[in-house]
Parts: C-alpha cells; sequence; structure tokens
C-alpha cells in the first residue's frame, strides 16, 4: 500500500515551495521595475542631449523644445537656478525657487532622478558646479565687455555657434538645471508591478496549496483503489471458501443427526457441541455471503417502526418501538433493513445489557429518518468506535467481526450512514439515518 506523508509534512512543504516561487516572482517583477528604471534614465539622458543639440538652431530652451515635437510632449517644465536657488531662466511649469531637500533621490555622477507619481513624470535635476563655457562675456580688444551673439562674435567662431553661447549664457552662475520629464511608460510598468506583487504571490498560495490538495486526494483515492483491490481478493477468496465449507458441513449436521437416533446416551454432550460448532460456522459462511452480495438489493417502501419490532420481537422478546406511532416509509431492501435490525440487536444483547436496559426511538427531521438504540453493556472504547464497522474486527471472543461491517454496507447503499457513540454510565448508542420515502 502506498505510504502517505504525514499532513504537516505537506503543509511545511507546500509552504517551502510557495517561499520559493515567491521570491522567483519577486525577483522576476523587481528586475522588470529595474529594467524599466534605466530605461526611464537613459530617455533622460537622450532627451536632455537632444535638447541641448537643438540650441545649435535655436537662441534659447524654450524655443528649442517648442520646435522638437518629441521635445515638446515629453517636457513639462525647464528651468536655472542660481547659487541662491533663485530662478535664472524658466520654460513651463516651474517653480520661482529651487527646493534642495528632495534631492534624496537616486544620485548618478551630478544627476539627481526624483520620481513623482502623483503627475506621471521624472524631475531630472543637474548639479551644476562650475560654470559652462561662454558664462561670463567676452571683452573685446577695446577693454570692453562683448555679448555672446555679437556681430564680432559671429565672425569669429560663426554663426551657429554663436547663438548656442548665447544659449549657454543663461548658464552663467546657474548651479542647478532642472527638467520635469514625463514618463508614462515608466510609471504604468511600476503601477503594474505593484499590483502584480501581491496578486502573484496570493495566486501562488492559492496553486501551491490546491497542488498541496490534489496531491493528498490522489493518495487517498490511490488507497482507496489499493484497499477496493485488496477487498476484492478478499471477497474472492471467502466467498470461495464460504461456499467449501458449506458441503463438509452439511455433511457433518447429517452425521450428527445419524448419531442422535441411535440414542446412545454416551458421547450426546459431544455430540451437541458440535452441532452447536457447525451452526457457529454455517451462521458465519452465511454472514459472509451477506456481506459480499449486492448492498442494494431489491428496493421496496417499508415502515422502519413495523420492521424494527418484529425483529426486536423475535431477538428479545417484545417490541422496542410504539406500534401506535405515525408510519415511518423509506425505500430499502427489506432483507437488508432486517440484517441491519438484526445485527445491531444482537450486539446490544451481547454486550451485557437486560432486555430492559435495550431503548429504542424512531422519529423523523426534515427529509431523513433517524433510528436510536442504546444499551447500558459493556460499551466500546474510544478508540475503537470507528473500527467497529470494519469486516472481521471484534472485541468479543466468540465474535465475527462482520455484523456492523455488513449494516453499514447496507445503510449507506440506502443513502443513509450509521454510527456509534459511547453513553455516559456506559453503554453504547447506534445511530442509523436514512432518507425518508417522498
Amino acid at each position: 500500500m502506498t505510504r502517505k506523508l504525514p499532513k504537516h509534512t505537506t503543509f511545511a512543504a507546500a509552504l517551502f515551495a510557495w517561499a520559493l516561487l515567491a521570491a522567483l516572482a519577486v525577483f522576476i517583477i523587481w528586475s522588470s521595475r529595474d529594467r524599466a528604471r534605466l530605461i526611464r534614465d537613459n530617455d533622460n539622458e537622450r532627451i536632455l542631449n537632444t535638447l541641448f543639440a537643438g540650441l545649435r538652431d535655436y537662441d534659447n530652451f524654450g524655443e528649442a523644445i517648442e520646435a522638437n515635437e518629441i521635445l515638446r510632449n515629453r517636457i513639462a517644465g525647464f528651468a536655472i537656478y542660481d547659487s541662491e536657488r533663485l530662478l535664472i531662466y524658466r520654460w513651463g511649469t516651474v517653480s520661482g525657487t529651487f527646493d534642495e531637500r528632495p534631492l534624496r533621490g537616486e544620485r548618478r555622477f551630478n544627476r539627481y532622478t526624483l520620481p513623482d507619481r502623483s503627475s506621471a513624470s521624472v524631475r531630472f535635476v543637474i548639479h551644476n558646479e562650475r560654470p559652462p563655457p561662454g558664462g561670463r562675456p567676452r571683452q573685446n580688444e577695446n577693454g570692453r565687455e562683448e555679448p555672446p551673439g555679437s556681430p564680432q562674435d559671429k565672425g569669429r567662431m560663426g554663426e551657429g555657434f554663436a547663438r548656442n553661447r548665447g544659449a549657454w549664457f543663461f548658464l552663467g552662475g546657474g548651479n542647478y538645471i532642472y527638467i520635469d520629464i514625463r514618463h508614462p511608460v515608466y510609471w504604468r510598468t511600476i503601477t503594474i508591478t505593484d499590483i502584480l506583487y501581491p496578486l502573484s504571490a496570493a495566486a501562488l498560495l492559492l496553486l501551491v496549496f490546491t497542488v498541496r490538495r490534489l496531491y493528498l486526494r490522489t493518495l487517498e483515492y490511490r488507497e482507496r483503489i489499493e484497499e477496493q483491490q485488496n477487498l476484492v481478493v478478499l471477497g474472492t477468496a471467502a466467498g470461495t471458501l464460504a461456499h467449501e465449507i458449506k458441503n463438509p458441513l452439511h455433511s457433518i449436521k447429517l452425521q450428527t443427526a445419524i448419531l442422535k437416533k441411535q440414542k446412545n446416551e454416551q458421547g450426546a454432550e459431544e455430540i451437541d457441541r458440535i452441532e452447536e460448532e457447525v451452526d457457529r460456522l454455517e451462521k458465519l459462511s452465511y454472514r459472509v455471503n451477506d456481506f459480499l452480495r449486492d448492498a442494494a438489493g431489491n428496493r421496496e417502501e417499508l415502515d422502519l417502526a413495523k420492521v424494527f419490532n418484529e425483529c426486536a420481537r423475535r431477538l428479545c422478546g417484545g417490541g422496542l418501538l410504539d406500534d401506535a406511532a405515525a408510519p415511518v416509509i423509506v425505500v430499502m431492501d427489506g432483507e437488508r433493513v432486517r440484517s441491519v435490525f438484526e445485527n445491531i440487536i444482537r450486539n446490544a444483547m451481547e454486550s451485557g445489557s437486560s432486555s430492559g436496559e435495550i431503548k429504542a426511538d424512531l422519529r423523523r427531521e426534515g427529509e431523513r429518518c433517524i433510528l436510536t438504540l442504546r444499551d447500558r453493556g459493556r460499551g466500546i472504547a474510544r478508540e475503537n468506535l470507528e473500527r467497529v464497522f470494519d469486516p472481521f474486527f471484534t472485541s468479543k471472543s466468540t465474535g465475527t467481526g462482520i455484523g456492523l461491517a455488513i449494516s453499514r454496507r447496507f445503510v449507506e447503499a440506502a443513502g443513509g450512514n450509521i454510527s456509534a457513540q459511547r453513553r455516559e454510565g456506559g453503554g453504547v448508542l447506534i445511530r442509523i439515518e436514512l432518507p425518508c420515502a417522498s
């Protein structure tokens, strides 16, 4: 038979598997976030390079942004602040003064990246620690300051460079370059991963424990199949054995009957004992056949109280239920329901209870009929309450251990169930529940 792992072992294994899968999911999610961050930073540099490249054709940052569709769609604001954090140049929506306190974000070289989820953008700040070229006005040969973009400047370096130097003039004395860049794709990735992390953890937990449940059920079904196969083998062997026992039993009974007719007083007691043992073996063979035959049988409508009282009168000399009570009708094979009642009444009598200590009642609860039988016998050990319905289990020295197994098989085939309970003060309560006829 397949060895079944303890439930706590499979539970620990499921938790360990979930932890590994959750760690893998976290790694994948954070890798996706890191990839999005790298793409975002590369995008920032690309936009910055495109912006400064545009200064070759335009006099200031605003004109360069407005002339380029990509820059116009991606940049929400641009500003330059001096060492006093006051505004030197502004385009778009920016603050008049620069606040250094938020500069605790991601830093790379002299660049700061400040994500802003509320506006789905990233504030890109460059800390300009030294003035850019052309930041101070150039002096001419007469000693006067020559502003960038003058005719003399154009003549020396060319018109494009002079215009570029004119744009760089805005950085003169500027310590901070501020760019507010829109990043919808980056923030979409962050939002998706924020949602996926708890969902994936919960889904993996559900998956792992679903697999665990399926594993346990597979083991249970496998054990049931093996038990059924063992029962088939046992049933075949028991049926063959019971059939083979009947023939020599009939022969033994015939020979003992002949010996008794000879009216020989010598050995009469031994002959009676032989007959008792033969009767016991014959009953056992019939019970084995009873267990192996079709459990459902030929169903018909029966009054439970009437059938139960018939069995009680035959076994203990009187009815245990009120004959005047309203009929309680069930649909079940008559021979099988009588076998069930005979088994439980016989067990109650063999437990040491007197006839007056055996009580029964029958009632209807909704669509179910419930019959209970109580005795004050030796009772059943707590650990044996479920085993009493196993085939060939018995706590009696002369018992066969098959009566209650037959009873449960017949009751369950009729759509009901049977159980045993210990009673306070000693004894056993047998409860039989069957579906009522509609």
